[in-house]
């Protein structure tokens, strides 16, 4: 378990978001890293700006695992993709640059360490994930 850190907004902006990571070097479907996720108080990893982005590919170097699971999902009934925890799709960095709402797409995500992009694969693969949570400052 680690803490990542980072800071947001422009240069005047003294918000910090405080994250605690787990790294699951344990290959399981998307469901199965999902429920462990919740069962620990917690929710696959989530990506909303390039600074998380960077503090992902620096803790993925540190791993042996390929590929990741991510917490972003496609709708099966509408064709986008969410987030599990909520947060807005506002940054992506799918392998193609570009992902479209494709209906006959994989309906579930994960990163690549080749390169630290966005996939779409197949939610019944294997694969090891991160949880996160909110840091508790007292």
């Amino acid at each position: 378990k680690c803490s990542l850190s980072w800071k947001s907004g422009g240069e005047h902006n003294k918000t910090f978001n405080v994250m605690n990571v787990t790294f699951v070097n344990k290959n399981v479907t998307w469901e199965e890293a999902l429920d462990y996720c919740i069962k620990v108080g917690s929710s696959l990893i989530s990506i909303t700006s390039q600074t998380e982005q960077e503090a992902l590919a620096a803790l993925l170097h540190t791993t042996n695992s390929s590929t990741v699971w991510l917490g972003l999902r496609q709708s099966r009934l509408f064709g986008f993709w969410f987030w599990v925890d909520e947060r807005p799709l506002s940054y992506e960095n799918w392998a193609n640059g570009n992902h479209l709402n494709l209906s006959n797409s994989h309906h579930c995500a994960a990163t690549s360490k080749t390169n630290f992009t966005w996939i779409d694969v197949s939610c019944s693969d294997s694969h090891s994930f991160i949880c996160k949570s909110p840091l508790n400052i007292n």
